[in-house]
């Protein structure tokens, strides 16, 4: 029975488990193969044992490559998507001050002061009540009538230098919003088929 070559063992450890020897240690072997004459034959068997290993190591190495990937993909859409519903909420919550609150009251109002005043255009804060103060009836139904597009007309003159306090709630019906002017002792207005008539 032959011993076995205690520089063989090492050199077919080194083949086996690379990873236990340092690279002076491997560069070591490597030196002594290079002065072997039977260098090819050690080289051939060499690379045949680790190719496998080298091609092993290679495709976990592209499979961590491509799990990266992936993982990297799914954070960005979750990253998009998370801005996305942050902008949604932030936008909700501008136009939010514009709706009705829980209770039915609604939160936003213009207060015009004088004639000289403007009501929001109608696609910004459509909903929200319009408060009149101490504002000439001309003004303000002119503004009314401009709203629910119809034409308004007065029989008399000083009916339109009346002053009013007025809350007009855009969300009513027209004739509703008259109803409710015509509840003034001083106010009498009838809406016909084509226009507002102030008597």
């Amino acid at each position: 029975m032959q011993t076995p070559d205690p520089k063989k063992q090492m050199f077919l450890d080194m083949q086996e488990h690379p990873e236990k020897y340092s690279d002076e240690q491997l560069e070591a072997m490597m030196d002594e193969i290079d002065r072997d004459p039977d260098i090819d034959a050690s080289w051939t068997k060499f690379e045949q044992h680790h190719s496998s290993h080298f091609t092993r190591h290679s495709s976990l190495f592209t499979l961590r490559s491509t799990a990266s990937k992936v993982a990297a993909s799914f954070i960005g859409v979750l990253l998009v998507s998370a801005i996305s519903i942050a902008a949604f909420h932030i936008v909700q919550k501008g136009d939010s001050s514009s709706s009705p609150s829980r209770d039915g009251e609604e939160k936003t109002v213009t207060l015009i002061t004088n004639e000289n005043d403007s009501i929001p255009a109608q696609g910004n804060l459509e909903m929200s009540p319009v408060i009149f103060d101490n504002v000439p009836l001309d003004s303000m139904l002119t503004d009314i009538a401009d709203y629910y597009r119809i034409p308004l007309e007065f029989e008399h003159e000083e009916s339109s230098q009346l002053r009013l306090h007025f809350v007009w709630k855009r969300s009513e019906s027209l004739d509703r919003v008259i109803e409710r002017l015509n509840n003034f002792e001083a106010v009498n207005i009838i809406l016909e088929p084509e226009k507002l008539i102030v008597r």
